[in-house]
């Protein structure tokens, strides 16, 4: 399986782009994993992706309304992905939230928790429980 982190915005904070960099770094010795800025959301682009998408691709939207889990919990839950699923795509939306495509489209809503937070910092925050779960998953001693 494979990761791919789409934000529906841009970075504009360098510090956010360190973090995401160094995540990423992290989790290659785990899983694939991009993160894609899409910017500004617009429909032709996203319906061309989504009418792309194969039968082993899964899509979940960060929202704050979406399935909560705790670490552990979304760790077992990407184990049993692993076998099943080709790609795994998390779109993380914008200050606006997430556009109307992509609502249409995903299936699966995550929250990371009940506050609400930049996008910024949920894209931090999703890079850094993947890269956990992975050495749950693993047995790393990161995750104490």
């Amino acid at each position: 399986m494979k990761v791919q982190i789409i934000l529906q915005g841009k970075v504009r904070n360098r510090r956010t782009t360190v973090w995401i960099e160094e995540y990423q770094k992290r989790l290659t010795n785990f899983i694939p994993i991009e993160v894609v800025m899409w910017g500004v959301p617009r429909q032709s682009r996203e319906e061309r992706f989504f009418s792309s998408l194969g039968r082993g691709d899964k899509l979940a939207a960060l929202d704050e309304k979406g399935r909560s889990f705790s670490t552990r919990g979304l760790a077992e839950y990407l184990e049993e992905l692993l076998p099943v699923c080709r790609t795994l795509y998390l779109f993380v939306g914008e200050a606006n939230g997430h556009s109307d495509t992509v609502l249409k489209h995903v299936k699966e809503r995550w929250s990371l928790s009940d506050m609400t937070m930049s996008y910024e910092i949920a894209l931090i925050v999703l890079a850094e429980q993947l890269y956990r779960c992975m050495t749950i998953m693993t047995g790393h001693p990161y995750h104490k």
